[in-house]
């Protein structure tokens, strides 16, 4: 029968390569638990609905969602939505702050490529219950870190604030579709898509009707919206399944109605974004420019007031300045962000991101808390930092010795105890050929030894260079090694 394949975007990894992640992780969770982070897990599978809440439209997207007995379920895309919900459910009553850490896969449907996969393994943080810059600077400072201990020896980091755009779109009479591809268009500009300020189809078709006849009365209060909510039922219009009642959907499409927008506020708001997102670069080089533009706009110079104080205090913990950029057309895609927003990267030349994170201090109340939360966090995607690595290694790995069968299986796996007793990884050889093929075969399988017990003696054979060597009790790996 044809093989069955794994499934495309998803990676087997063999015993080198799973001994590097897992080292490389807990070489993170004690890094995080030595900042007083405490490391959690949550499940794999969550309502649907945990992610819907506050994702960005390209993260809904990905989701691996489905129906099952009822229940609308989805396989994790990130931590952060289920790190909350945990703080949520199960620390809520706890002192502030609480510094959570966690580790495992997560799953996005998106297009497989290199350094991007649709399952790979997430380590990372949450601060919860602490704002301020010195907050956002204590989270930043762990993720630098962690990456300089797994061997990433100059990292890169990009700052920014989502602060400045949620200021700017707040003064605009726009919805909120209008406000998302906005934001969404940020992430498009600041990667090269020059047609990422067009305005999107449905905008395009909102413009292009502005001046269109209105069928119905001038006066929305004319309308009953039990009447025209009674008369779509009855006309087979299902609204069940929503969070609304009917009469509600009705009013809120009368709201949308009476809304007119000036369509050149939609293209100034695109020329804004733009402009953001072209003044990207070390601070000493866009700082005044970004507070010339925030000033122009009538905005809030708040946020850039924080981004000075984190790189201040960071520079403080012997971080190089010289090694940050300042971006504020950076978004992330996700909705929830509400300040401060970090990406960090190999060094200078690498455009691969090993590591990013923000501040989301309303996740929370959207989720279910009793009241709102200030958090942030961050997630690197392991894989990516073990490629770009000098360090991470499958540290602790145990040489191998091979003990032959002999007459007596009996006394070749109290041996091998022994041996594991000793340090060492120890088999017992189960195929019993001779003694020139059980050496070849387990030099091929990175055996450092072979060994068998003898009359008062345990005679060793290193493989390196066929040397045997007796010894009265169980040898340690140094004293095989280094004879």
């Amino acid at each position: 029968m044809r093989p069955v394949e794994r499934v495309r975007g998803t990676h087997d990894r063999l015993a080198g390569e799973l001994a590097r992640a897992d080292e490389l992780r807990r070489q993170l969770a004690t890094n995080a638990a030595s900042h007083g982070y405490q490391q959690v897990e949550t499940p794999v599978l969550e309502h649907t609905d945990l992610f819907l809440r506050k994702s960005g439209g390209d993260r809904i997207a990905q989701l691996y969602a489905f129906e099952h007995r009822g229940r609308s379920l989805a396989l994790r895309p990130e931590f952060t939505a289920p790190a909350v919900r945990l703080f949520i459910e199960h620390l809520q009553g706890e002192p502030l702050p609480v510094r959570l850490s966690f580790s495992g896969p997560v799953f996005r449907y998106e297009k497989p490529q290199s350094g991007r996969s649709r399952q790979f393994t997430e380590f990372g943080c949450e601060l919860i219950g602490a704002s301020g810059p010195l907050a956002d600077a204590e989270i930043i400072g762990l993720a630098l870190d962690g990456l300089r201990l797994s061997g990433v020896e100059r990292p890169r980091l990009v700052l920014g604030h989502i602060g400045i755009v949620i200021n700017f779109l707040g003064g605009l009479d726009i919805d909120r579709r209008a406000q998302d591809w906005l934001t969404w268009s940020m992430e498009r500009l600041r990667k090269g898509d020059d047609s990422a300020h067009d305005l999107p189809p449905h905008l395009q078709r909102l413009e292009a009707s502005f001046e269109d006849v209105n069928m119905l009365p001038a006066n929305d209060d004319e309308i009953d919206a039990e009447t025209v909510a009674a008369i779509l039922r009855q006309a087979g219009v299902d609204f069940q399944g929503g969070m609304r009642n009917p009469e509600d959907i009705v009013r809120g499409l009368f709201a949308k109605r009476r809304r007119r927008y000036d369509s050149q506020v939609l293209h100034d708001a695109a020329a804004f974004v733009s402009e953001l997102t072209r003044l990207v670069g070390p601070p000493e080089n866009v700082m005044q420019p970004l507070r010339n533009l925030v000033s122009a706009n009538g905005l809030d110079l708040g946020p850039l007031d924080e981004l000075e104080q984190v790189i201040g205090l960071l520079a403080a913990t012997g971080f190089d300045p010289s090694d940050i950029w300042l971006d504020l057309g950076m978004g992330r895609g996700l909705h929830y962000y509400t300040g401060m927003l970090f990406e960090i990267y190999a060094d200078a030349s690498d455009s691969s991101q090993l590591c990013g994170g923000g501040r989301y201090d309303d996740l929370a109340q959207v989720l279910g808390a009793r009241q709102p939360v200030a958090a942030c966090g961050f997630s690197y995607g392991v894989e990516r930092v073990i490629a770009a690595s000098v360090q991470v290694e499958g540290v602790g790995a145990q040489a191998k010795v091979l003990v032959l069968q002999g007459d007596d299986p009996g006394k070749a796996l109290s041996l091998a105890a022994q041996f594991r007793a000793a340090g060492w990884t120890a088999n017992v050889d189960l195929r019993g050929r001779n003694l020139s093929a059980t050496r070849r075969l387990a030099q091929r399988q990175g055996y450092l030894a072979v060994a068998r017990e003898a009359v008062g003696k345990i005679d060793v054979i290193r493989l390196a260079d066929d040397v045997t060597i007796s010894h009265v009790d169980i040898p340690s790996p140094e004293q095989v090694g280094s004879r």
